[in-house]
């Protein structure tokens, strides 16, 4: 007969990082395409690889950006809200028409 701690399920490992400043779980294949698209030389799944970690992981788009604890809250909140206006500004850079590259800019800035 199994003992009843032999039915329980194990816990699912921790896949996001208790903090949004740290790197976040990162695959063999994840450093090569990465490495390979600076490079250059990424093949077509590379790039589509290494734009996934960066859009999806690194900047942790989809992911909420609260973080509780006062103060500190505070500051991994804002940490992982500038991570994730990133992600949210590629997605948003990769559905532009190049016609629409200066729409979404201020006056001020549409020369720079």
């Amino acid at each position: 007969m199994k003992s009843p701690t032999a039915a329980r399920p194990r816990p699912k490992p921790k896949t996001q990082p208790s903090a949004p400043w740290l790197l976040p779980r990162l695959d063999n294949a994840d450093i090569y395409a990465i490495q390979a698209v600076a490079k250059g030389i990424a093949n077509e799944g590379q790039q589509r690889r290494a734009w996934d970690y960066v859009v999806r992981i690194l900047c942790e788009t989809d992911r909420m950006t609260f973080w509780p604890g006062a103060e500190d809250g505070k500051r991994a909140t804002d940490f992982a809200e500038g991570k994730r206006w990133v992600g949210v500004q590629l997605r948003r850079i990769e559905k532009l028409r190049p016609d629409m590259s200066q729409a979404g800019l201020p006056p001020s800035q549409e020369n720079a």
